[in-house]
C-alpha cells in the first residue's frame, strides 16, 4: 500500500514542479529579453515593470523552493507510516476531494498528527495537546473551510486550515481520544 501512496505522491510532485519550474523559467526568460531592450535604447518606462518582473522571478523562485522542501517532508511523512497507517490513508482518500485525495491536509501516524503547509510541516503528538477545536471558517474561497485550533499542554495555540470533510474530523477525533482520552474536543463545525 505504501508504494500505491509514494507512487501517487511523486507523480503529483512532478506535475507540480515540472509546471511551477516552466512557469518560473518563462518569468526569468521575459526578465532576460526585458533586460535585452532597455540596454538596447533608453527605454526608461520599461524600468518599473522590470523591477517588478525581477521582484516576482525571486519571490517564485523562493516558493519554489519550499514547494520541494514541502513534498520531501510529505514523502518523508509517508515513508514512517505503518502498512495499517497506509490502509487506513487510503481509506480517507476515497472520502477526500481530489485535490486532496493524495495530498491531504494532516497525516495521522505513530500517535501524532502532522499538518502540512507550503512554509511549515508541524507536528504534535496526541500526548501533548490539551484540546482540539473545529470550526467553520467561511472567510476562504477555497475548500479548506474548516478552522482546527490545536492547543498543547505549554499553552500554546496553532491553528490550521484544513477541508470540512466530516470523515477526516471523525478519523481526528477518534485518533486523538484514543490516544489520549484526557482530550477536550470541541466540533462547532456544523
Amino acid at each position: 500500500m505504501k508504494e500505491l501512496i509514494l507512487k501517487k505522491i511523486n507523480l503529483r510532485k512532478r506535475w507540480s514542479l515540472g509546471l511551477f519550474s516552466t512557469c518560473v523559467i518563462m518569468m526569468w526568460a521575459g526578465l532576460f529579453i526585458l533586460l535585452y531592450y532597455t540596454s538596447l535604447d533608453d527605454h526608461s518606462y520599461l524600468n518599473f515593470p522590470l523591477f517588478l518582473i525581477l521582484f516576482i522571478s525571486i519571490t517564485f523562485s523562493a516558493l519554489g523552493i519550499y514547494i520541494y522542501k514541502f513534498f520531501k517532508a510529505y514523502l518523508a511523512t509517508v515513508n514512517e507510516l505503518s502498512e495499517k497507517e497506509s490502509i487506513l490513508f487510503i481509506e480517507q482518500g476515497n472520502f477526500r476531494p481530489f485535490a486532496e485525495q493524495w495530498l491531504p491536509s494532516f497525516i495521522i501516524y505513530q500517535d501524532k498528527v502532522k499538518f502540512f503547509k507550503i512554509l511549515t510541516q508541524p507536528e504534535y503528538a496526541f500526548s501533548e495537546m490539551i484540546s482540539i477545536h473545529f470550526k467553520r471558517f467561511n472567510f476562504t474561497r477555497s475548500r479548506q473551510d474548516c478552522r482546527i485550533t490545536v492547543q498543547l499542554v505549554n499553552g500554546t495555540k496553532h491553528y490550521y486550515n484544513v477541508q470540512g470533510n466530516v470523515m477526516q474530523r471523525t478519523y481526528l477525533k477518534n485518533e486523538a481520544l484514543s490516544n489520549n482520552p484526557k482530550i477536550i474536543i470541541d466540533d462547532r463545525y456544523s
